[in-house]
């Protein structure tokens, strides 16, 4: 079996780790899509995001994985907003609905909690989240959103930075004056990136719950029992800096041959093209 996790960038990385660790046999593939080395997907326009993101499902399905899951919530957004939705090329996951899953069990379980979506700028101004929500019965009274530009890509440099710390704790204050307070609310953690530094999110935000769906995403995903374990390789359209390889890599102590295909990743200009 051939499961490929994709993202633009390196959050969906700790979703292609939780699957590495639930065992098995078969292959892991890991895609980096993000499009060029000075220009992601957020600095695009809204209609060349969305072709772009189809040139590059179509070159992950080039692979012929069994199952796509798209460990990012901005491309999640786009994936739906494309031609590729509903695609029969494989079965495609994508963390939007673990995310309202989440999110929305948390809120029906406790009725007196609200909940601040935090993502990069193009995931909550989507109103994606939102939406969803309360089109399952929430009140939309209960949800807030809040972006965090720039705090994905701080993460990717290095995690534990205290340009890191200092973001989350600015986003604090911007949470505080949006919503008057948030010791009522859940934090959803509406960006792959954001579940690697829970202490530092806690630091700040304490006792507010934290909502990831990194793992949720993996529910009823796994590979199947077998000899032979689980290859993993990382496929990149573009460079990856050393600097961040190397500032990532201890969050993957425990899955170490996700750290390895990190390590000793495929540069695949090739992948799709841009343009």
């Amino acid at each position: 079996m051939k499961i490929a996790v994709c993202d633009s960038g390196l959050g969906g990385l700790d979703i292609a780790a939780k699957l590495y660790a639930k065992g098995g046999c078969g292959e892991l593939l890991y895609f980096n899509v993000w499009p060029e080395v000075d220009r992601g997907f957020g600095k695009m326009p809204p209609d060349e995001r969305v072709q772009v993101w189809e040139r590059a499902f179509d070159g992950i399905m080039k692979y012929l994985p069994d199952l796509l899951v798209i460990g990012c919530n901005t491309l999640s957004v786009v994936h739906r907003r494309s031609s590729r939705y509903g695609s029969s090329a494989a079965p495609v996951l994508d963390i939007v609905d673990a995310a309202v899953n989440v999110c929305g069990d948390y809120l029906r379980a406790n009725p007196e909690k609200k909940l601040l979506i935090l993502g990069t700028a193009e995931t909550v101004n989507s109103g994606c989240y939102r939406d969803m929500l309360i089109g399952s019965g929430i009140s939309a009274e209960r949800i807030n959103g809040l972006p965090m530009p720039g705090l994905a890509t701080l993460i990717e440099e290095s995690p534990f930075a205290p340009a890191v710390s200092q973001r989350i704790r600015e986003g604090y204050s911007e949470a505080v004056e949006l919503c008057g307070g948030v010791g009522e609310h859940a934090l959803g953690l509406c960006c792959t990136h954001f579940g690697y530094v829970p202490e530092i999110w806690d630091q700040y935000f304490a006792p507010a719950a934290l909502l990831n769906p990194n793992e949720k995403i993996l529910d009823g995903v796994s590979f199947p029992a077998g000899q032979g374990g689980i290859t993993v390789r990382f496929i990149s359209k573009i460079p990856m800096s050393e600097s961040k390889i190397t500032a990532m890599l201890p969050l993957f102590a425990s899955t170490p041959a996700v750290a390895d295909a990190l390590k000793y990743y495929e540069y695949t200009p090739g992948l799709y093209q841009v343009r």
